[in-house]
C-alpha cells in the first residue's frame, strides 16, 4: 500500500477552512482537476476531464475537522483500497491542513500524487485570494 501525505499552511482560521473543505460546491474552486461536484447524501460526485469520480463519504466530523472518503468508481483501474483524509488543524493564527491518501494498488500512486499535489497547492492559492 502506498500512502502520500500533503500538507499547507493558510492564513485563515480553521472554522472558515473546514466549511469551505467540507462544501462540495467549492471543491471546483480549490482542486484543479475538479471541474463540477455534488452529493447525493452518501456519496460525492466528481466530474473531471478524464471522466466521473464516485466518492463514499467515510467519516466528517466537524469537531475533529476531520473528512474521509474512499473512491468506489471511477479510477482507471480496479480499487483495492482507498482512503483519502484532510485534516485541518490551528496554526498560528491560521490552519495547517493536512491531506493524506492511502491506495491500492500502488500502481494508482503516480496518479493520485499529481492529483492530490495539485489540490493541495490549489488550496493554498484559493484562501490566498479568498479572504
Amino acid at each position: 500500500m502506498t500512502t502520500l501525505r500533503f500538507d499547507a499552511h493558510v492564513e485563515q482560521g480553521p472554522d472558515r477552512v473546514w466549511a469551505v473543505l467540507t462544501d462540495v460546491h467549492t471543491i471546483p474552486q480549490w482542486f484543479p482537476a475538479v471541474r463540477e461536484a455534488h452529493s447525493d447524501g452518501v456519496h460525492r460526485h466528481l466530474r473531471t476531464p478524464e471522466g466521473t469520480l464516485k466518492a463514499l463519504v467515510v467519516t466528517k466530523d466537524d469537531e475533529l475537522r476531520r473528512f474521509q472518503y474512499r473512491f468506489v468508481e471511477g479510477l482507471p483501474e480496479h480499487i483495492e483500497f482507498h482512503l483519502g483524509t484532510i485534516d485541518v488543524l490551528p496554526d498560528g493564527g491560521g490552519s495547517r491542513v493536512i491531506y493524506s491518501e492511502e491506495i491500492l494498488p500502488e500502481s494508482l500512486a503516480p496518479l493520485v500524487e499529481r492529483a492530490v499535489g495539485a489540490g493541495i497547492a490549489g488550496i493554498a492559492r484559493y484562501f490566498a485570494t479568498h479572504h
